[in-house]
């Protein structure tokens, strides 16, 4: 990928003010929590900031929004994977290696841990989760991105080890562009990931790539139902 077409895409993101703002809400309220995971309190955190945020920013009100579910198996989860979390933590997503055994056995069994938990949804609902309680690096995606990944990458699925692969190749994807943008100036790689995380209101790397993402796979879903 092109540096330019990277930032062609990101830049038709036409989000309401109120999104960001929202999104910036949520992952600077759970700051502290990012910190250790077994600060985290049912009550405080997930009701009041992380279901609001995936009915709100999120639009999952109908799968997280009803009244029976027990927000308490999600907590006692996310407690007790600290250990894994912790492994993943200060860590940068153009520079993190995703093929180390211990990261990419924390990435998979923090998955694992949350999977189960289907009252809560979807593998969608689970990496909006993850990318609140670490935004550096774990990429959202949504069906129609799962689809767009998997038609370059069977590996791409629905699983750990699938979700494992999508962010090994969103990685790939996002430094082959940073990349090109480096020999075009002679900036540095930090340089770029800088200006470009600066151009965007401080969003993450993750978050930027999740942008690209979403206008690309809904561009392509637009361009299949004409055919």
């Amino acid at each position: 990928m092109k540096f330019d077409e990277l930032i062609r895409r990101v830049d038709e993101v036409n989000e309401p003010e109120s999104l960001d703002q929202a999104y910036f809400h949520s992952t600077n309220a759970l700051a502290t929590v990012r910190g250790d995971l077994r600060r985290l309190n049912d009550a405080k955190d997930l009701l009041e900031i992380v279901k609001p945020f995936l009915v709100g920013w999120g639009g999952l009100a109908r799968v997280v929004g009803r009244q029976n579910l027990d927000w308490s198996l999600l907590g006692q989860a996310l407690r007790g994977l600290e250990k894994e979390f912790a492994e993943i933590r200060n860590k940068r997503f153009l520079t993190i290696d995703f093929n180390d055994e211990k990261i990419s056995n924390a990435v998979k069994t923090i998955y694992s841990k949350l999977d189960p938990l289907r009252c809560f949804g979807s593998p969608t609902t689970i990496s909006k989760v993850l990318h609140l309680l670490n935004p550096e690096i774990f990429v959202m995606w949504d069906s129609g991105i799962r689809k767009m990944y998997r038609t370059k990458d069977a590996h791409v699925r629905e699983t750990p080890e699938g979700y494992l692969k999508f962010l090994r190749d969103v990685q790939k994807d996002l430094l082959e562009a940073l990349n090109d943008e480096t020999r075009t100036t002679g900036m540095t790689l930090d340089q770029v990931e800088r200006e470009t995380r600066d151009r965007y209101k401080g969003k993450t790397i993750a978050k930027i790539a999740d942008e690209y993402n979403w206008v690309e796979a809904h561009s392509l879903e637009c361009y299949q139902k004409t055919k």
